[in-house]
């Protein structure tokens, strides 16, 4: 008898056809997480964002995080072995030399990491707002990797093109000389005003959180936190695993830079994904009227219907413009 209840799969069931590694550990979370808790987090007031300026709707004050454990050593020796097979994948872009996109399609360990409910719930409670893993696979376990080119930065200032991240070092940054990941303590403006004028970042206007080790992480609403990765000052490596989250709240609007993504991956491969990305939220929106249908408010009903026909909308008219955006960013 086929199955007529609708299953919505948070990580797709067709993949792009990428070559998985050949050695792939299983994820156990009672094996390879040791979820912690930072000292402290900034808010969105401390880096001087008042409710006017924030352009893009947000659920959570909190604007990012110190350092927090999240994987213990089997987690960091398992995660190390898979990075360093998907390092063979590096691409890079105008902002990053040398980085590996999609490795969710190429390794179920990582897939697994990405879209863990144990961590998803530990964020959720970091940030104070519950938390969805991204449905774009390419906005999941992105890595970056040190240049090649000594001294040169692993990634420039910039904002991200979603909302809320973390950052953690899959190496252990107390091992090198230099690699240092550095916030920004200022809004985009600010950072933007300074870019223009050539003006250098005064030295205390930028922090660098202590990571005690691999397998620590930082937490950020990624497109209001202005964040840059330092290069290496002599030969080692650095490898951080950077993972993306949507708010759950439908109601809060998605903030997906779909142009400036298709800078950085296949065009084909990012319409597809943001396609699942917006539908998901579409899908959102109608659970109630498939689920627990409102037999006395009509109006309501109908609000429901709307707030899922304008996801769909918004995300017809982007696919139909075929224009990309350079991928921003405020240099070194």
């Amino acid at each position: 008898m086929p199955v007529q209840d609708l299953i919505l799969q948070r990580f797709p069931e067709t993949f792009p056809d990428f070559q998985p590694i050949d050695d792939d550990p299983v994820f156990n979370p009672a094996v390879h997480l040791a979820l912690g808790q930072p000292e402290r987090r900034y808010s969105l007031a401390e880096l001087g964002y008042e409710s006017s300026q924030l352009t893009e709707p947000t659920p959570s004050a909190v604007a990012a995080t110190d350092c927090f454990q999240v994987l213990s050593d089997e987690g960091v020796s398992a995660l190390y072995h898979v990075c360093k097979q998907l390092e063979a994948y590096t691409t890079s872009n105008p902002r990053i030399a040398r980085n590996t996109r999609g490795g969710v399609y190429r390794s179920r360990f990582i897939r697994d990491l990405s879209v863990s409910p144990e961590v998803t719930e530990h964020l959720s409670a970091l940030i104070d707002s519950p938390l969805l893993p991204h449905a774009m696979g390419h906005q999941l376990a992105h890595l970056n990797y040190q240049p090649l080119t000594l001294g040169e930065n692993v990634d420039k200032w910039h904002y991200d093109t979603l909302q809320v991240d973390y950052v953690m070092f899959v190496t252990d940054p107390n091992a090198v000389d230099g690699g240092e990941f550095q916030y920004f303590l200022g809004t985009r403006d600010e950072m933007a005003e300074l870019h223009k004028a050539g003006k250098k970042i005064p030295a205390d206007r930028v922090v660098a959180p202590p990571i005690p080790g691999a397998g620590y992480a930082v937490l950020m609403q990624g497109n209001y936190v202005v964040h840059q990765a330092c290069g290496l000052q002599s030969e080692g490596e650095r490898i951080t695993f950077v993972n993306g989250y949507s708010f759950t709240n439908p109601a809060i609007e998605d903030f997906t830079a779909v142009k400036q993504l298709r800078m950085a991956d296949p065009a084909e491969i990012v319409n597809a994904e943001y396609a699942r990305q917006m539908a998901y939220r579409s899908a959102q929106h109608l659970q109630a009227c498939i689920n627990t249908p409102n037999y006395t408010d009509t109006d309501a009903t109908v609000e429901q219907l709307q707030r899922a026909r304008n996801e769909l909308d918004v995300a017809i008219k982007t696919l139909q413009d075929s224009e990309d955006e350079a991928l921003k960013h405020f240099g070194d």
